[in-house]
């Protein structure tokens, strides 16, 4: 568990305990009082406390977050208003565990205790309403932290150690733009990214290691597998999604309406009062100042986002599963190795090589359909490309615990950037597209050597 920054203060009533959590979600967090000890638990991050004076549970605790600032501000009453807390410098001394049997209240009594949603925080709630029933001897070990709604797999009093800080230096800038760093600070094993350093590979070693790593993962006899079976290939082949059903229908001026699915309806993108309608208006109203070399590596990026959508749909005929969210992660570079690509063609090299050596499906012409699905999309406008990031956006939200941190990263600024590009510069990147399809022999492993022994095997079982 890591301990999160923080700093104390105090005035007469209250100790005020604020602290910063970067790019987390505070929904799910916990904070905990007993005696003079002070608990907090959101995953990956535990911090307790233990001060020389008492603290008193008595419905006036309470937290907020600031967002904009990510400090959480934790109100700790105190038993005495007024009692001065000489300690809150003594920052290691706070956070040294205190020996079993040692935490009581001024009377001797044995402190009331209740885990507290952060949720609820902005109100005040009585003991009585959130304080499970229990008999006295139930909290005989002073040591418990059974109302912390914690993993059991975890230990929360183990030894508290701070995240070894980067320095400016140390720190390598990832994300869209290469505007965040510091993002996935004690996430190295909440396996949301393949890449194992994020916060200290420079970006020529990301790309080397991820090539490794492709290497590593191809498998020649489930490429030749595939090969010889591909009857969930040609169905993904012979599925019609929702880009290649698109007609243009009459609308009115400045709206964009489309044909979708087999029944054939038209209907405008996004509907009213929808989810993606929502977030688009929740989008921050900022401009993007991009270099040439970086608004190169968007359009880019966008092919390899794009990509990974398109097989998710095409593989699962437009359903989308569990799996979608491991599927767009594993497909894209940015999303698995925070490695975007910087031209065309290392985007549809990349695409293609992990698309024969992560999913399920794993075969040769699929991986060239998914190029043609990318550019018909891209043909369709702004509009169709928008629909595509943001059904990436929701896949990932839903995905996982930290999927969101990857929106956040890559996909919403996206979805702010694209809005506004001329039309231009995707037709520039759509004649590259179409130009650009990789041979087998780019792509690093003797495929067509697999595929003439994959045909020689079928040949002789047929015989």
């Amino acid at each position: 568990m890591l301990t999160p920054h923080f700093e104390l203060s105090q005035d007469a009533d209250f100790v005020y305990v604020r602290i910063r959590l970067p790019h987390l979600r505070t929904d799910d967090g916990e904070f905990y009082i007993e005696g003079n000890i002070f608990k907090f638990y959101l995953k990956p991050y535990f911090l307790r406390l233990t001060f020389g004076e008492q603290l008193l549970e008595d419905g006036r605790e309470r937290a907020e977050y600031d967002a904009a600032a990510e400090i959480l501000t934790v109100w700790l009453p105190k038993a005495e208003p007024g009692k001065s807390f000489s300690d809150l410098n003594m920052l290691t001394e706070l956070l040294r565990k205190q020996p079993a049997g040692g935490k009581s209240t001024a009377s001797g009594q044995q402190a009331a205790s209740s885990a507290q949603p952060l949720i609820e925080v902005l109100s005040s709630t009585n003991e009585e309403d959130i304080a499970p029933e229990h008999d006295g001897d139930a909290r005989g070990d002073a040591g418990s932290d059974m109302e912390l709604d914690m993993p059991p797999e975890l230990d929360i009093e183990a030894e508290q150690e701070f995240p070894t800080p980067l320095s400016p230096s140390q720190r390598r800038a990832y994300g869209f733009n290469d505007s965040y760093s510091a993002v996935f600070v004690g996430l190295e094993e909440a396996e949301l990214l393949q890449i194992p350093q994020p916060e200290v590979l420079q970006p020529a070693e990301r790309t080397a290691a991820r090539l490794a790593a492709e290497d590593a993962a191809f498998s020649s006899d489930h490429y030749m597998a595939d090969y010889m079976e591909d009857d969930e290939v040609r169905a993904a082949l012979s599925y019609v999604p929702w880009w290649a059903a698109l007609a243009d229908a009459p609308s009115e001026e400045g709206s964009t309406e489309f044909t979708v699915g087999p029944e054939v309806n038209t209907r405008a993108w996004p509907e009213n009062g929808s989810e993606e309608q929502h977030f688009l208006l929740q989008l921050p109203r900022k401009e993007f100042l991009l270099s040439g070399r970086m608004q190169r590596r968007a359009l880019c990026g966008l092919v390899d986002l794009l990509y990974a959508y398109c097989y998710d749909v095409r593989t699962t005929l437009g359903e989308h599963t569990v799996e979608s969210g491991w599927t767009l992660r594993h497909i894209s570079t940015q999303l698995s190795w925070l490695d975007p690509p910087e031209s065309v063609k290392a985007a549809l090299r990349s695409c293609v090589r992990r698309a024969l050596c992560y999913p399920l499906l794993r075969h040769w012409r699929l991986s060239l359909a998914l190029i043609d699905d990318v550019t018909r999309i891209l043909e369709r406008g702004k509009t169709a490309v928008l629909k595509a990031l943001v059904a990436c956006r929701f896949t990932l939200l839903r995905s996982g615990e930290f999927g969101y941190l990857l929106n956040r990263v890559w996909v919403d600024d996206y979805c702010i950037w694209l809005q506004q590009q001329p039309e231009r510069r995707l037709d520039r990147l759509i004649s590259a597209l179409k130009i650009g399809h990789p041979e087998k022999t780019e792509i690093g492993w003797p495929l067509a050597a697999y595929e003439a022994l994959a045909s020689e095997i079928a040949q002789e079982e047929h015989e």
